[in-house]
């Protein structure tokens, strides 16, 4: 189970890179460079993974996704938020760092 803390800081395991290519409509991926492998994402999956970079907290990344779906009550975002963030760190594709 991952442990989230206000404090706690989330990245994208080493093996994973986002690309995004912008043309009529944005198409979005993740890439598991190690594997060769590859995840289709959309508009908000993108979003949320590209701030896991390892710098920004979850609490700072809660805040950023609040004001990006501007939801009215921000527990179901943060509920959903969590549950992702548990499917993700399950997988192996975030990391908590160790501070």
């Amino acid at each position: 189970m991952l442990e989230l803390k206000e404090a706690s800081i989330l990245k994208l395991a080493d093996k994973y890179v986002l690309y995004k290519l912008d043309i009529d409509k944005g198409m979005y991926w993740l890439f598991d460079i190690e594997e060769g492998t590859y995840f289709d994402l959309n508009e908000v999956s993108f979003f949320e993974l590209s701030i896991f970079d390892g710098k920004t907290s979850y609490d700072e990344i809660c805040e950023k996704v609040i004001s990006k779906y501007n939801c009215e009550d921000s527990r179901v975002i943060i509920e959903d938020l969590k549950e992702l963030l548990e499917k993700l760190h399950k997988k192996g594709i975030i990391t908590r760092i160790k501070k």
